[in-house]
Parts: structure tokens; sequence; C-alpha cells
């Protein structure tokens, strides 16, 4: 079976809570919407269903795709005959081994989702170099095993906000796919958000998964996409097309969606048309929150000329606008994650705690996105909070 053309018809599906029969309702009714698994996937393929693992934590926290909703498209993959390996590559701080997946998948309830729908967990932790000839910023990606034996690929995202690409939804998502401690690679390289948007859009269009499920039932707002707070959104999103269901994702939560670097990466390469994406299901307007607390990160909203404007400057002056990290002593254990994690060397652990140098730190808060005990605190300079003042 071919990946599946591009279609910007996204599936919306009321979904009040996580009880299994009617996480399983509202997935099988948003893909029956799209036009039914057999659109998507083939009898006997092999196909590597992808969730928002991060580093694993337990569902009631929301920093994980809630392990029903992993479940439920489990169950309509495994009933159609396809053979499923739910897999994931920990975020960067995370050593990507055998011993950290087994971790990872039992916190996060993947363990009981395997056995309860006789879906595999992959624990192959080796990588393959894939050939990206077509792509407009990165030509190879080094992509997990399981992702490049798959004959298709499902993303389960969740729906969060995100300190350095303001949402991680569907696009995002796919970053999983890079090994862990390959992926400060990434960040060293590509230092600004919309430059990020733009690779991430390159994985996207190089792996291209065929079909895309978000668990919006309850989300991240805040200081995502560890540390922010649950909100209920009650919403099932699904799709062919990750920009088109991120475009959905970010008006659901009060965002523009061109304020997405990988939004407007899809748009600036005629990849998608914001205003031409379809909804079919339930209403979205059922749904939105313009109140959806945004990260401390974030500068936004607006439009027009003064929206062009802001965003210039913030870009212009980023590095002075944007919150700097710092370690709360009383609440680091020295677990060396910040460390592993920071592209630019900026952390060093010693005597137990870390230590950032500001000098060097290039503010992608991968640091404050892995460290599990909020040690990393985020704050801005006299001109940052004037700024931030400004265009608030």
């Amino acid at each position: 079976m071919q990946p599946v053309e591009r279609d910007a018809t996204v599936a919306v599906v009321r979904c009040d809570d996580y009880g299994r029969d009617e996480v399983d309702a509202a997935v099988r009714r948003a893909i029956g919407l799209l036009g039914g698994i057999e659109r998507f996937a083939a009898p006997g393929e092999k196909v590597l269903l992808k969730p928002n693992l991060l580093q694993g934590q337990e569902p009631e926290r929301c920093v994980t795709t809630h392990p029903a909703v992993v479940a439920a498209v489990a169950r309509l993959l495994t009933e159609h005959g396809c053979r499923v390996v739910i897999g994931d590559s920990p975020g960067a701080g995370i050593v990507y081994s055998e011993a950290n997946l087994r971790r990872a998948y039992t916190r996060a309830g993947y363990a009981v989702v395997a056995e309860e729908t006789g879906a595999a967990l992959n624990y192959d932790t080796g990588s393959q170099v894939v050939s990206f000839p077509e792509g407009e910023t990165v030509k190879q990606f080094s992509i997990i095993t399981p992702a490049v034996e798959a004959d298709a690929i499902v993303v389960v995202s969740k729906a969060k906000t995100h300190m350095w690409t303001r949402m991680t939804g569907a696009t995002k998502n796919l970053f999983g796919l890079i090994p862990g401690l390959d992926k400060p690679v990434f960040h060293f390289r590509f230092r600004d958000e919309y430059a990020f948007g733009r690779m991430l859009v390159d994985l996207n269009e190089c792996m291209r998964p065929r079909l895309q499920v978000v668990d919006a039932v309850i989300g991240m707002e805040g200081d995502g996409p560890q540390a922010g707070s649950p909100r209920k959104i009650g919403v099932i999103l699904a799709g062919s097309e990750y920009a088109a269901v991120d475009t959905v994702l970010a008006r659901l939560i009060g965002m523009d969606p061109l304020e997405i670097g990988s939004i407007r990466s899809a748009t600036a390469r005629g990849l998608l048309d914001p205003a031409t994406v379809r909804t079919v299901g339930d209403d979205p307007a059922a749904f939105a929150f313009p109140d959806f607390r945004k990260p401390s990160t974030y500068a936004g909203g607006g439009a027009g000329v003064w929206r062009r404007v802001m965003l210039a400057v913030v870009q212009r002056f980023g590095r002075v606008y944007a919150p700097r990290p710092g370690v709360v002593a009383r609440s680091c254990i020295g677990c060396r994650k910040c460390e592993r994690i920071c592209p630019v060397q900026a952390i060093t652990i010693a005597e137990g705690r870390a230590t950032i140098d500001l000098a060097r730190c290039i503010r992608c808060y991968c640091c404050h996105e892995m460290c599990t005990e909020h040690a990393i605190a985020l704050s801005r300079g006299l001109t940052g909070r004037l700024l931030a003042r400004l265009f608030g």
C-alpha cells in the first residue's frame, strides 16, 4: 500500500474521558469519518504505532499519549490483520537503551496495552540512516530501526504546549524517531523555532506517516511539554496530513497556525493551505479554548501588521526576550539528564548539582523539557520583562 494521498480533512470527535468504551468509540468514529482503517493500512502489514513517550510518565500527568488512546488504535489495527509494534525513542536526556525503554513503557502504561491488544513493544535500540535528497534543510536522517522496517507508521500524539515549538502535536511527535542522544545535534543546528520547524517538515516528508491520531482528551497547557498543567479539551483528532491536523489543534488552543514553525514551513512549501483545512464530525468550535494557557516563552496573538512587527522583534532580539533557565538547587538531584541533552554543553554537574553557563545557552529549553524534578526554572531579565509586557 502506497502512502495516502494528501488530504487536508481532519476528523474531530468528542471524547470526554479515558474510559475504554468511550475512547474506542471516539477513535473508531474519527478514523471511520476519514474512510476507515483500510484506507491507511492493509492486512499483514507491519505498522509502527508511534506515541509521545518523552521519557515515560504516569498517564495522569498528561505528559505522554494516554494508554487508552494507544490501545484503541492498536486494537483497530490488529483487528484489521496488521502486525502492530509500539515504539519510540525517549527524549534526548535519556540513553536509548532496552532498560530505559522497559521503564518508560511500564510507567506510561504501554506494557499493559501490549498485553491487552497483542501489540509488540519495540526493544531494538538500533538505528539506520535514511536518505532524503528532497529535503530543504536535511538530506538524511538517522532513524530508529523499527520505523525503517515498518510498512506503515501511525502517529498517536498528545496535545500539549511546548516551550520551544509553542505546541506539540502531530508534526513534532515524529522527532521521537531520532535516536535519543542524536536529538541535541538538531537543536544545535536549528537554533530558532522556525528553522527547527523546517527540519520537522523534512522529517515528516521523509517518513510520511499514513495516519495521525491526536489525544486531546486532556491536554497540557502552560510550560509544556512536561512541566505544564493538565487541561481538558475533550476531543480526539485524526487525519492523514500532519500539518492539517496541527492546524486544527492550534486553533483549538488559541494559537494562530502560522505561528507554529512546522505549519508555516509546510505552507511556504505549498504542502498545505490552512484556509483549505476541512473538518468532519463534531464542531471544532465546541472544543476551542482561546484562554488555553500558553508557555512562558510564548509571544503571539493579535493579527496583521502589528503581529508581524512583533514577531520580527522577537526573532531579532530573541536572546534578550527569551526566558533564561536557572537551576533550583533544592530540587536538583544531579541526575545528569540536562547535561546529556544540552546541545552546546552549557550544563555541568558539580557536587551533585547542575550549573548552567548562560553565555553558552541557546535558549532551546531542552533541559527544562527533560527535568522530571522541576529543578529548572525560567526567568527573564529586565529588558525581557519589558518586551514581554509590551507583547502581552
